[in-house]
This record gives C-alpha cells, structure tokens and sequence, in this order.
C-alpha cells in the first residue's frame, strides 16, 4: 500500500475491503543502506495502518530485506538484524516475501538467514518464488531450504507466485507428504 493513493484506499472502502496484507518488497531500486530499510520497515508497521484505519482498513505487513538486495551479505545481514526489533508491531504477520530471484548462492544464504529468523521468533512465512525461466530450480531449492529447518512448520509457510509446474512440488514436499 505503499505506493498506493489515498484514493485507492477509499476505493478499498467503498468495495467493502476489511483489510490488507502488504509483503515487505523491492521498491524498484536497490536500497543504499539499512537506514534506508528502517525508515521503510517504520513506514509499513506505523505510518500505513493509521493510513488505512482512516478508511476503516486494517493493514497487515510481512518483513525481510528482497531477494532482489540479497546480493551484498552484508547490508542484508544489516537490515536483518533491524528486524526482531518490528516484530513486536501488531500489524506484522511475519517474515517476507522471502525466496530467491537468480537463485545465487547469497540469495540462498539470506533466504536461509530469513528462514532462522522466522524459526526463532515462531514467525509466519511469506515465500515469493523465482520469475524466471528457470522456477523449477528456484522452487526446489526454496522448499530444500525450508526443510532444512525442522521446527517450522509447513503449515506455517505460504508459497506464492507457484505455476503448475511448481504447485504439486510446493503443496506435496510443504506439507510434508511425499
């Protein structure tokens, strides 16, 4: 909702819309730095719900650093760590919209590192996979990497953006029936 009008939230009003679901995402460029996140993070867990509850709307949000800005471990690790800290907002459903973009090795480390932060706060997770032609790969890597974690709970994941090619993978391996 971030980058949504007032009027779209009166628009919402009007359709009878009770509430929204904003997954923390890339805004269209690569952040500079972890300020950059906490100003964004403050926006999201303080600024859109008194936004949306002038128009009768609860808004929810999700936070993680995208995968899209997973390619420097250092400033993820930095905005990560900013975090627990937004956990505590009552608006926040959990960690994401997590996953991989070019499924590299740092997009699977910081996907890992969003996995174990979602696992130490018994956090909800919000998967986003791969738009690329190669989603199969991405996906399978995405589910190994949540297995990997054996306290969370598959019930507790939401995988989206899956196609029918990655569906049964997601439902079946998620739901821990093979």
């Amino acid at each position: 909702m971030v980058s949504r009008t007032t009027d779209d939230y009166m628009a919402l009003a009007c359709a009878g819309c009770k509430a929204v679901n904003e997954p923390a995402f890339w805004a269209g460029y690569d952040r500079a730095s972890a300020q950059g996140f906490y100003d964004y993070f403050r926006q999201i867990t303080e600024y859109e719900p008194k936004r949306a509850a002038k128009f009768c709307i609860e808004h929810y949000c999700w936070l993680c650093i995208n995968p899209k800005e997973a390619e420097d471990p250092g400033l993820a690790r930095e905005v990560m760590a900013l975090i627990p800290e937004f956990l505590k907002s009552p608006n926040v459903l959990g960690i994401g919209e997590i996953g991989l973009n070019k499924n590299s090795r740092n997009e699977l480390m910081i996907l890992e590192e969003h996995i174990q932060i979602a696992e130490d706060h018994d956090q909800l997770i919000l998967v986003h996979t791969p738009h690329l032609e190669d989603k199969l790969k991405g996906t399978k890597l995405i589910i190994d990497a949540l297995l990997n974690h054996s306290k969370i709970n598959p019930g507790r994941v939401i995988i989206d953006h899956v196609e029918e090619h990655t569906a049964p993978l997601s439902w079946i391996r998620g739901s821990g029936q093979e």
